[in-house]
């Protein structure tokens, strides 16, 4: 049972849990003065997180980890019955009908734009990683602007927001198949050839932080210059295990922030994480997730 409910690999909402409520976070980080831990979590909020949630799971059982074309279609009818009624809740109640439109759009495209990321991603070659930066920057886009648009923030003030949120995600996304490679060799020993890519992640997340600071947003900027001496480590000096601390640690470390904000995604991310480790413990014998990098 528990190995059919892994098909829809969990581990990724944390990814989606994180950007979302940090679209939350950013407009209301905007919009009122000194906002941090917000506890209330409004039933329309739930659903919407929930409805997202069916759909990352319908998208990431694409491709080689199913062929139930059935349940995927069941994932998508279910995920979106959950988020449109939501975001048509708020629309009516106060804010604006375009919102609907707005949130529903975004829906769409996060479906559309992950199905492909996850797919794309599986058959890419490191050498080719700037052909993956859009595919990573559309699911990071869509997924920030769903929450702020989903809070009442208008669309183009949100595309501003966003700006620093996608470069950083990127920026991680980017290391995600050298840190895979990283984790089948010695930690001690080095990766050969990617300047490129760890010199585009290290510009990105500075330019992250660079903009999260002129806008405004306190979260992203700390958690930027915090994430960023990861990236400036494994730049001169690439290791395995830098490459391997540069992918893990950011979004745990964007999460801290953001859940100063909004606590329960604190809450949300360890019930997933500790359920996760739990399930690969007893059934594979191993421990994972995990931020541990090397056996000290």
């Amino acid at each position: 049972m528990l190995d059919g409910l892994f098909k829809v690999r969990p581990v990724l909402l944390l990814v989606v849990w994180t950007m979302t409520t940090a679209g939350l976070s950013a407009f209301h980080g905007q919009s009122t003065a000194d906002f941090y831990w917000s506890t209330s979590l409004s039933w329309v909020s739930f659903l919407l997180f929930l409805g997202v949630s069916l759909l990352a799971g319908s998208a990431a059982m694409e491709g080689k980890e199913s062929n139930s074309e059935k349940t995927v279609l069941m994932l998508l009818l279910a995920g979106l019955s959950l988020t449109l009624p939501a975001v048509w809740a708020v629309a009516s109640s106060g804010g604006s009908r375009g919102t609907f439109f707005f949130v529903g759009g975004w829906i769409s495209l996060f479906y559309v734009s992950w199905r492909i990321n996850l797919t794309y991603s599986q058959s890419l070659n490191s050498e080719d990683w700037i052909k993956y930066i859009p595919f990573s920057a559309l699911p990071a886009l869509a997924l920030f602007m769903i929450g702020w648009q989903f809070a009442g923030g208008d669309f183009l003030s949100g595309l501003r927001a966003s700006s620093p949120y996608v470069c950083g995600f990127v920026a991680v996304a980017l290391f995600s198949s050298l840190s895979e490679k990283a984790e089948t060799i010695n930690h001690r020993d080095f990766l050969e050839g990617k300047l490129p890519i760890c010199g585009a992640s290290f510009i990105l997340l500075f330019l992250a932080t660079v903009l999260g600071y002129f806008i405004g947003d306190p979260v992203i900027s700390t958690a930027g210059a915090i994430v960023v001496p990861f990236y400036v480590v494994a730049l001169f000096f690439p290791r395995a295990e830098h490459f391997i601390r540069a992918f893990r640690y950011p979004l745990m470390i964007l999460a801290i922030f953001i859940g100063v904000r909004y606590p329960w995604l604190w809450f949300a991310i360890f019930v997933n994480f500790s359920f996760i480790r739990l399930y690969n413990y007893f059934r594979f014998g191993k421990v994972s997730p995990t931020l541990k990098v090397v056996d000290d």
